[in-house]
């Protein structure tokens, strides 16, 4: 009798289990920060953008980053060196990036004086 009922338990669990396989669960949106930095780069994938990005208030410092991003089409028309607002949002598997606007020429980031440049020299290689 309790070897019936484990091999029943056995098999509930196993089509349980099977049941969800392929199936990937979206990820938990745990905060989205809107955030100002420039657009630096695409990769070759295109799963990910680099951006350097101003301070995030008691999150994160001003930093270069490679970010995830939802949808690639909205990079279509970004150069190297561009403006750009953005959703920073954090799940419970990292980081990534959504609604890009190009920032109107002339936008003013407040980046420490290390990330400055970045992305505007023609010498500098962003993607790498």
């Amino acid at each position: 009798m309790i070897t019936r009922t484990l091999f029943t338990s056995a098999i509930l669990i196993l089509m349980f289990g099977l049941s969800g396989c392929g199936e990937e669960a979206e990820p938990e949106e745990r905060a989205s920060y809107e955030v100002k930095g420039r657009y630096l780069s695409t990769s070759v994938d295109e799963d990910f953008i680099s951006v350097v990005h101003e301070t995030i208030p008691d999150v994160m410092d001003a930093m270069r980053m490679s970010l995830r991003i939802e949808d690639i089409s909205q990079v279509e028309g970004l150069e190297t060196g561009d403006h750009i607002q953005f959703d920073m949002v954090h799940t419970d598997r990292g980081w990534y990036i959504r609604n890009i606007e190009k920032l109107p020429e002339g936008t003013e980031l407040d980046l420490p004086e290390d990330l400055q440049q970045m992305g505007l020299n023609d010498d500098e290689a962003p993607g790498q």
